[in-house]
């Protein structure tokens, strides 16, 4: 059976400066609502059969408390969904100290669209960076696994995929959490994981020779503006996943990372 999954960490729809640069000034929501309505149509012509999202804001001040997840669900058409909540918080102090442009009250995470049943397996919350310090540990956000299995028309054997999206700030963090997917990758013998994983896809020799793959699509995903890092990506399950194509959809700036797509034959097992 050929699958077409996307990736695409979307900044909950605000876009360059959504992580609260200089530059970042509060938005209405009915100018979240129109770049979801774009970032939808994008989906919808793309027709991928999962998605993997990454910064989806459910109820959060900062995007006019929409629950983005549900939006795009309906907007593209893509009506099977399941979520992660990383980050809830009753109020966020960022950006900076003035009033207006701090986030507020904070619900957000990822989520999988797909155009199969989903029953969501596990989701696990990951550790925050011990330098961090207590109180900032506090306001800060989880990074996380979303693992789900998915049911295919005439395959005995449901797919395994998981959602995540992996510490951006801390590489001493980053790398434990490298070290957490493996062991997720072979409890549940993970077919398709992707997402944001904020820097080069590495795994260890051991798991690399038990028939996971990383794949990194073929030019930079970060910033979308000007891109210079490749952040997003997939890990696949050899025998179960022939990948056909990897490749970077030219999204714009709807948000600071750009979509990437995965064409793949999933094998009978």
């Amino acid at each position: 059976m050929n699958l077409k999954i996307l990736t695409w960490n979307i900044a909950f729809g605000y876009g360059i400066g959504s992580e609260g640069t200089a530059d970042y000034q509060p938005r209405a929501r009915d100018a979240f609502e129109e770049r979801l309505i774009q970032m939808s149509a994008l989906i919808k012509s793309e027709d991928p059969d999962l998605v993997f999202l990454q910064e989806v804001d459910f109820a959060a001040s900062r995007s006019g408390n929409l629950h983005e997840l549900d939006f795009i669900s309906r907007a593209s058409g893509v009506l099977n969904r399941d979520h992660v909540v990383s980050w809830d918080s009753p109020y966020v102090p960022y950006p900076g100290l003035s009033l207006r442009r701090q986030f507020g009250k904070m619900v957000s995470g990822g989520g999988i669209l797909s155009r199969f049943p989903i029953i969501n397996i596990q989701n696990d919350l990951l550790p925050k960076p011990r330098e961090n310090s207590r109180i900032y540990n506090y306001f800060y956000l989880h990074r996380y696994f979303e693992i789900a299995q998915i049911e295919l028309p005439g395959l005995q054997t449901p797919l395994r995929i998981c959602n995540l999206h992996l510490e951006a700030f801390s590489k001493d963090n980053r790398e434990l959490h490298l070290i957490k997917l493996e062991d997720r990758l072979k409890d549940y013998s993970i077919d398709i994981s992707g997402g944001d994983f904020n820097g080069v896809i590495t795994i260890s020799p051991e798991t690399l020779s038990q028939g996971w793959e990383p794949l990194h699509p073929p030019s930079a995903t970060f910033p979308s503006n000007d891109p210079k890092d490749i952040l997003d990506g997939f890990i696949v399950r050899q025998s179960r996943i022939k990948v056909n194509s990897v490749r970077v959809i030219q999204a714009g700036t709807l948000s600071d990372h750009l979509p990437v797509m995965m064409e793949v034959e999933v094998l009978p097992s």
